[in-house]
C-alpha cells in the first residue's frame, strides 16, 4: 500500500488520499446525450483535462475540468461539424469549456453533489453534477500511483449557454432537444506530492 495511502472514513465510507488527482484519459469519458427527433444521439469529447484536489474535509475539495469543444464526437462527421460550427459550440471561438466546483455536498454513502459553474461560449452557468465514488487503490502497476474511481451526471437546459439552434419540423416540434444529459466516468491518478 502506498505511504500516501491513509484510512480517511466518513460516514462508513473510505475516502480516497488527501492530494491532487487527474483525470487518467484512456479511461474517462466525458459525454451526453441529447434528443434528436424521436431519438437519442450520444457524444463525447476526446480532448480533456482534469484535477481534482481532495481535501482534509472532503467538503472542501475542488475540481476543475477544461474540455477543447473541437473534440466533439458523435459518430457522424457532418453532425460533428455543424456542433463546432458558430451554431453550436463555435470551437474557432471558443476553443475551451471550462467546469470549476464552487461546493461539494455529500448525500450519504459514497455519493455527493459536486457544484459549480459550467462556461460555454463566455456564458456561465451553475451545474450540479449527482456524483459517485466507486473505490480506489492501487492500478494494474503495483509502483504506479493510486487510482480512484468516480461517475457524475446532470441534466442542463444547453439554451442557458446560447446553444439555440434548431429547426422546427413538419409533423410538430423541433429538431433538436434542450435537454441534454451530461455523463462522467472517470478514472483519477494520484499525483506525486
Amino acid at each position: 500500500m502506498s505511504q500516501t495511502q491513509t484510512d480517511r472514513v466518513v460516514e462508513g465510507v473510505e475516502l480516497p488520499p488527501v492530494g491532487t488527482w487527474r483525470f487518467d484519459p484512456a479511461h474517462t469519458t466525458i459525454g451526453f446525450v441529447a434528443r434528436h427527433l424521436l431519438s437519442k444521439v450520444r457524444g463525447r469529447f476526446n480532448e480533456f483535462d482534469g484535477t481534482i484536489v481532495i481535501a482534509d474535509r472532503p467538503e472542501d475539495s475542488k475540481a476543475v475540468v477544461e474540455i477543447a469543444t473541437s473534440s466533439v464526437e458523435t459518430k457522424t462527421d457532418m453532425r460533428d461539424d455543424h456542433l463546432r460550427s458558430p451554431d453550436f459550440f463555435d470551437s474557432e471561438r471558443y476553443p475551451t469549456m471550462t467546469f470549476r466546483s464552487t461546493e461539494l455536498r455529500p448525500t450519504g454513502g459514497n455519493r455527493f453533489q459536486l457544484v459549480g459553474d459550467l462556461t460555454i461560449k463566455d456564458v456561465t452557468n451553475p451545474v450540479t453534477l449527482d456524483a459517485e465514488l466507486h473505490g480506489f487503490g492501487p492500478g494494474l502497476d503495483p509502483n504506479g500511483p493510486l487510482v480512484a474511481f468516480f461517475s457524475a451526471r446532470a441534466e442542463v437546459d444547453r439554451e442557458d449557454w446560447d446553444l439555440t439552434w434548431n429547426v422546427a419540423v413538419e409533423t410538430g416540434g423541433v429538431l433538436v432537444g434542450r435537454m441534454v444529459q451530461i455523463e462522467i466516468e472517470t478514472e483519477l491518478l494520484l499525483q506525486p506530492s
